[in-house]
């Protein structure tokens, strides 16, 4: 049997096919024969290897099933026989989404919904044919879940509004939970203004309605509204939805001919997912435009946000995306926004005491500081940074400082705690630091001669993000967009830059968790279930040291972990 890697002639048919559905979407053409790509077993091959290779493939759904029961050649060709047989005789019925919480960097949860991996498989399958033909129907300034489109380009374009076109107002648009309030019939509706086949519509239409069950509970709930959160073709249905917000405010005048032009204001829309600004000339044009966007998506089933939805004038800043964006003395800047300058102060602040309290001051604990510091950094290294990196830099070395005085304990001294824990940055390990006569704080890796120290974001190069080129991925623009966005950061959310922190189950937990249900065959313990997995601590409790030992933790069904703790778990983690 040959190995199930997709070969380099998958990809190149994946490759031309592509290229064709992008063409004839440009052209305008028809799709009414979209199914029959769906049933080609060469297209779930290349989706099994995609959604396999991701690391949200380690995390079951309701089957229970994941990364690991799919590690055969034989199981992963049954799963292609299986998914192109359901296709074929028209039989797919996808499985409910399995809701679980994950924590934010605020210290707050926010749901996600796990697939199963086949309806994962299907997902993607869909995804592959529908983005080449959505990309060319798209509006140019959308920029959120688009092949090599990133937060920053969208951030650049508003700064050439307002900085070379000098549109001083915008329309700070907030759509109150816009991706919950999607009504599927208007979706399907908008749907079907491109694509023709209606199995395509049917299948879309049963993964919509598919529903979700909560760990707890094993409830489903069902909806008929709301794209499913974490599902792979979520984002680009999101997208055709609000696509048509895109194209309205267009054509009131960037769609319009020269002539025309000069009788209608100027209106401009950015838009990222569901945030998006619209750059006018005056405040009175900001009230209409306003106005006309809270009707029309009323049509659409979405309501427009009082107070998060504002007029403002670019003197005064106005924050997106984790930007914040400003004219100042003639000129516009982009530069960190206050919240984000509070959120990374309240994260590493936090993420200093979870990594010395697991590691104490230890290489190991300098490194985990630094892969939340650096992450950061080259998110907002692309604009002008300097002064809130500057102030950053401040931050850190005080708090550093002041917890390295703390556990130095009673019988440390300032001058003592600062020559024992802060060294010279001439002998730093990161080249970059070297050229710097102060100290910053760190730990030997050899006594004299090297040392590992926290980053400093001043350290970090400016970049300025090049205004992006409008091409299509699909049209033999791919090396030139690779090129273009290759340096900038892959995550385009500034909380998936900033790991979440993770209390007091230790810096190490997330791997530790996967240890352990790789070891339990992803099974309860007690029942064998394969649903609803916890990580149980056995005997030490969450914090004291050799908690986290694996002899200490087992795999526990939330029933069987209910029936240890009682109804509710303060030392377990949703596996």
């Amino acid at each position: 049997m040959q190995n199930f890697t997709t070969s380099d002639m998958d990809n190149i048919w994946l490759k031309r096919v592509q290229e064709n559905l992008a063409i004839r979407s440009v052209k305008n053409g028809s799709f009414n024969k979209v199914y029959d790509l769906l049933r080609t077993k060469r297209l779930a091959r290349l989706a099994i290897t995609n959604v396999l290779k991701n690391k949200g493939a380690r995390t079951p759904g309701v089957d229970g099933k994941s990364w690991s029961d799919y590690e055969s050649l034989k199981s992963r060709y049954g799963l292609v026989e299986e998914i192109i047989s359901e296709i074929r005789t028209k039989r797919y019925k996808p499985q409910p989404v399995r809701r679980v919480y994950i924590p934010k960097a605020n210290g707050k949860e926010r749901p996600l919904g796990i697939p199963t991996i086949k309806d994962r498989v299907i997902q993607e399958m869909l995804r592959l044919i529908l983005d080449p033909i959505y990309e060319g129907k798209f509006f140019s300034h959308s920029y959120g879940f688009r092949p090599y489109r990133s937060a920053h380009h969208a951030a650049s374009r508003l700064w050439i509004l307002h900085g070379r076109f000098k549109f001083d107002w915008v329309v700070e648009g907030d759509i109150r939970a816009c991706f919950d309030e999607i009504e599927h019939i208007k979706l399907l509706c908008i749907l079907r203004k491109t694509i023709k086949d209606e199995r395509v519509i049917r299948i879309i239409k049963k993964i919509l309605s598919a529903g979700v069950i909560e760990d707890d509970s094993g409830n489903i709930l069902r909806s008929k509204q709301g794209t499913p959160q974490g599902g792979i073709v979520s984002p680009l249905l999101a997208n055709v939805f609000l696509n048509e917000l895109d194209q309205f405010i267009a054509e009131m005048y960037e769609y319009r001919s020269e002539h025309h032009r000069k009788k209608v204001p100027a209106r401009f829309i950015v838009r990222y997912a569901d945030d998006f600004v619209i750059a006018v000339r005056t405040e009175e044009d900001a009230m209409v435009v306003k106005e006309l966007v809270r009707d029309f998506l009323a049509n659409l089933g979405l309501e427009l946000s009082n107070e998060k939805t504002v007029i403002t004038h670019v003197g005064k800043g106005y924050d997106f995306l984790g930007f914040n964006i400003r004219r100042h003395a003639g000129r516009t800047f982009i530069q960190p926004s206050r919240k984000a300058l509070k959120k990374f102060r309240r994260a590493y602040k936090a993420r200093l005491e979870l990594a010395t309290h697991k590691y104490g001051l230890s290489l190991q604990a300098i490194r985990y500081l630094n892969h939340l510091v650096r992450g950061w950094g080259n998110y907002y290294k692309w604009f002008s940074s300097k002064r809130a990196f500057r102030s950053l830099d401040n931050y850190i070395w005080w708090v550093n400082y002041r917890r390295a005085l703390k556990l130095g304990g009673k019988k440390a001294t300032k001058r003592g705690t600062y020559l024992k824990r802060f060294l010279p940055m001439r002998l730093s390990r990161n080249a970059r630091d070297r050229k710097y006569t102060s100290r910053q704080f760190g730990v030997w890796i050899e006594e004299g001669k090297s040392a590992e120290l926290v980053i400093q974001l001043a350290t970090l190069p400016i970049e300025y993000v090049k205004f992006h080129k409008q091409l299509n991925p699909y049209l033999g623009n791919l090396e030139l967009l690779k090129k273009q966005s290759g340096k900038l950061p892959t995550s385009d959310v500034p909380e998936q830059i900033m790991p979440p922190i993770e209390g007091g189950y230790g810096a190490g937990w997330q791997a530790t968790r996967r240890a352990v249900l790789r070891r339990n065959k992803y099974r309860c313990t007690v029942c064998g279930r394969r649903n609803n997995l916890h990580i149980h601590h056995v005997g030490l409790k969450v914090g004291t040291p050799g908690a986290e030992n694996l002899d200490n933790l087992t795999t526990l069904c939330s029933q069987c972990h209910n029936r240890v703790h009682g109804k509710t778990s303060m030392n377990s983690k949703v596996a």
